[in-house]
């Protein structure tokens, strides 16, 4: 098969892609390679209400079904890549088939790291990645009597949140000492937790999962390193994600946390994207390389990634949140909170917090909301895009929650 514009990989980042090829370039032909069977879908909403039955499976998906077809692409679903010849401009399927292209965007995104630990092939446990993956979850949770979850970032939390929710009892075992404790300062992080607790979620943190015990070939409880014995008949594991580049291994592509691309989204090699959770790119706002794993990210990746490929020569620069909610407590994170070397908690004394900004040489780098209200989230993506004004003078009214956010940004501003 030849091409002009090839995409491997047909979540958001691969599928917006042809949003911004087609922006450019209504004629050349497109083939998007996907592994999965469906066309583009939330992977948040599968722990926001999939699971939880308030949505159904055809609400997940982010295109119509003819997406593909209207906009001149060929869709080969149940294909991946497994060999790349970067010189020679060409991909070998699983299939046996070859692929010739022009151009070539790599947006395979990531797959759930495995816990390295006895008996961790049981059934029983579940990862959480994809729609059948939550597929599984589901039906398991209707025969379920006690959930396991472990790992406390956004997966491993907003599935406990989830398991609860459909009336499971539900233990959520982790390293950290608080929940997203990479991403938050301790006040808001044991803030969360102790919201999460509230909400029936037994909480066992600085626990290190050591081997699973069962019958029959099934997990019938799990052991951490300090001795204690947690039993359970569902377990659901979130502590992390692997990339996936192995396809890429004998080429020249560059690849250090992800695969490198410069603030066009190129890598080291010509004509040769990346894009979504897979790249490792120069964030120009921040000015450093960033590897970001949300939906947002992914989709104006893809877009601007899209666009690149068909001549457009456009930097990426852009401020994405991501959205999560603690039963009921809608939360947003935005931009680089991981990149801060101070935090300032939004609230006052003896009340619980509204957020927090994540500082970095006198700037804002990134931030959380909770219960964020009216135009807050624009207002704190403005902050972060400034570069000019030393923020340390203003850093008593952002931690005043009766200040409307909006407002004095627009006056940091225009100091």
């Amino acid at each position: 098969m030849q091409t002009g514009y090839l995409i491997v990989g047909a979540g958001p980042a691969g599928t917006w892609a042809i949003k911004g090829i087609r922006q450019e370039d209504q004629a050349k032909k497109i083939t998007i390679v996907g592994e999965q069977p469906y066309c583009a879908y939330s992977l948040p909403l599968l722990t926001k209400g999939y699971i939880q039955c308030r949505f159904k499976e055809e609400d997940l998906f982010l295109v119509e079904e003819d997406f593909y077809r209207k906009n001149g692409a060929v869709f080969l679903s149940n294909s991946k890549v497994v060999e790349a010849d970067l010189k020679e401009k060409r991909v070998i399927l699983d299939s046996g088939a070859e692929i010739r292209y022009e151009k070539l965007l790599i947006a395979t995104g990531g797959r759930p790291r495995r816990l390295s630990v006895l008996n961790s092939d049981m059934e029983g446990i579940y990862y959480l990645r994809t729609l059948d993956d939550s597929k599984g979850i589901k039906a398991a949770a209707k025969t379920a009597t006690q959930a396991i979850v472990i790992g406390g970032s956004f997966i491993g939390v907003e599935l406990a949140v989830a398991l609860r929710e459909v009336g499971l009892p539900v233990k959520l075992i982790m390293l950290e000492r608080y929940i997203w404790e990479t991403l938050l300062p301790e006040a808001v992080g044991k803030y969360l937790m102790e919201k999460l607790i509230e909400g029936g979620v037994e909480v066992f943190p600085e626990e290190k999962v050591i081997g699973f015990e069962g019958r029959g070939g099934k997990a019938t409880a799990l052991r951490t390193e300090s001795g204690k014995v947690f039993e359970g008949d569902l377990f659901g594991i979130g502590v992390g994600i692997k990339l996936n580049t192995e396809f890429l291994k004998e080429t020249q592509v560059l690849i250090e946390r992800g695969i490198r691309t410069n603030e066009f989204l190129e890598t080291n090699v010509a004509g040769v994207f990346a894009a979504g959770d897979v790249a490792e790119f120069d964030d120009v706002i921040l000015g450093e390389k960033r590897l970001v794993g949300h939906i947002e990210n992914a989709q104006f990746q893809g877009y601007t990634a899209g666009r690149n490929m068909a001549g457009a020569g456009i930097r990426y620069s852009r401020v994405t949140a991501y959205d999560s909610a603690v039963f009921g407590i809608p939360l947003i994170f935005v931009g680089a909170l991981e990149s801060g070397k101070e935090f300032w908690i939004r609230g006052k004394e003896g009340k619980p917090p509204q957020g927090c900004f994540a500082v970095r040489e006198g700037r804002v780098v990134g931030g959380v909301l909770i219960k964020p209200r009216g135009k807050e989230v624009k207002a704190l993506k403005e902050l972060i895009e400034n570069k000019d004004i030393d923020i340390s003078r203003f850093e008593e009214e952002l931690k005043n929650p009766d200040l409307d956010l909006l407002t004095l940004v627009n006056r940091i501003k225009i100091t």
